[in-house]
């Protein structure tokens, strides 16, 4: 073979084998970034962990190393807007990393976090997803006051709580293939530019989940999932949302139950429903630490039973 060829060749085959690694990192990037149920954004690295407040803007989000819903040594993530109509003006921040990609296939209804208000003007806080030109906002905005303290926040990514404002495509498409997420200040309704204004926010413990209680994902609260609790209390370390832990706290126990019974009967999107006459007893009130574990216990016999005659 003709040296010249030779080379030709041997070049072909490094750019190729370049062109493979490339592909790979990019695929492994994709992958990595892709929302993933259950990831919490708690900044505890130091980080402001891919929020951004706009594309030309340094410094503002700040990673915060103490004050969060947790106190002394807990981070946050703090973000401020001066108004005036600039790039800064305005109490938004969004994400194009870790919260992008199919929340229908990773089963993420709802995102959970805790909020505080650190400025002096009322805040109005919705979140807002973009896919493919296509924005919906939601429909009803958390009021946070000024000066107050740390407050839990629940946004539904249902369509009844979310509004189209921009585009022609269906939240259920749009849920497919989400290219950013926005959190924002709009008072007067949906909307995906948010309030020109002077604020300043804290957020924390943002969480990707559905509706507590939901074990098998069907979007309901039913008896099946009470079985799937009832079948793994007790477990100490290593549970995960489907056997039970609806807390993301590893185990099993009187404070999962307590978030299954809160919402026994409810559907994604829709109202309470009419509760299994099995249920009548235990959703009645949430139990008292005092009498759980006999609940439990009766509850878990109701599930075997429930089995064996299956």
């Amino acid at each position: 073979m003709h040296r010249d060829s030779e080379h030709e060749i041997v070049h072909t085959r490094r750019g190729l084998a370049a062109l493979i690694v490339a592909m790979s990192v990019c695929l492994t990037g994709s992958a990595a970034h892709a929302i993933v149920f259950g990831q919490v954004d708690d900044f505890e690295n130091g980080t402001v962990m891919g929020w951004v407040h706009g594309e030309n803007i340094s410094g503002n989000p700040a990673n915060v190393p103490n004050g969060g819903p947790n106190g002394t040594g807990d981070n946050y993530l703090r973000n401020n807007s001066i108004g005036g109509g600039d790039e800064h003006s305005r109490q938004i921040i969004f994400n194009r990393t870790q919260w992008i990609g199919n929340y229908n296939a990773a089963g993420v209804t709802r995102v959970t976090g805790f909020m505080r208000n650190l400025g002096t003007t009322q805040l109005f806080m919705r979140v807002a997803l973009e896919s493919s030109g296509t924005r919906f906002s939601s429909t009803t905005a958390i009021s946070l006051a000024p000066g107050g303290a740390w407050q839990p926040v629940s946004f539904d990514l249902t369509s009844s709580a979310l509004t189209r404002v921009e585009g022609s495509g269906t939240l259920s498409t749009a849920l497919n293939n989400i290219t950013t997420m926005r959190i924002l200040s709009a008072q007067a309704g949906p909307n995906w530019r948010g309030d020109d204004m002077v604020s300043s926010l804290g957020f924390d413990h943002l969480r990707a989940q559905r509706l507590p209680g939901d074990a098998n994902f069907d979007g309901a609260v039913n008896l099946a999932d009470f079985n799937a609790l009832a079948a793994n209390f007790g477990v100490a370390a290593g549970a995960t949302w489907q056997q039970g832990d609806f807390n993301f706290s590893g185990s099993v126990n009187l404070e999962d139950f307590n978030l299954l019974a809160a919402n026994f009967g409810q559907q994604v999107g829709a109202g309470a429903g009419v509760s299994p006459g099995d249920w009548a007893a235990l959703s009645s009130a949430v139990p008292e630490p005092a009498c759980a574990g006999g609940i439990m216990l009766g509850a878990a016999a109701l599930a075997r039973r429930r089995r064996r005659t299956a």
